[in-house]
C-alpha cells in the first residue's frame, strides 16, 4: 500500500479542541483527525444518490410551482 502526504487546514477552534482531547487521551491530534474522517466516509458513501432516483419520487402532489425571490439585490440573473 502506498501512502499519500495530505495537508489539512481546520479552524483554530477545532484545532484546540482535538489538541485538548489528544491531552486527555494520550493519542496524537493526527490520529484523531485521521480516526474522525474515516469514521465517517461509510456514512458519507451512504449518501450518494442517484439523480434518477431521486427524480422518480417528484410527484403532482409534492412539486411545487416557481417561488418570488422579489427584484434582484445584487448582479443574480434568473
Amino acid at each position: 500500500m502506498t501512502n499519500q502526504k495530505l495537508t489539512l487546514e481546520i479552524p483554530e477552534s477545532l484545532f484546540e479542541q482535538l489538541h485538548h482531547l489528544a491531552e486527555l487521551t494520550g493519542k496524537s491530534i493526527e490520529s484523531l483527525a485521521l480516526q474522525s474522517i474515516t469514521s465517517n466516509l461509510s456514512s458519507l458513501s451512504e449518501k450518494v444518490h442517484d439523480l434518477d432516483e431521486l427524480l422518480s419520487r417528484v410527484t403532482p402532489d409534492n412539486l411545487h410551482s416557481e417561488i418570488d425571490s422579489g427584484k434582484p439585490v445584487g448582479h443574480e440573473i434568473f
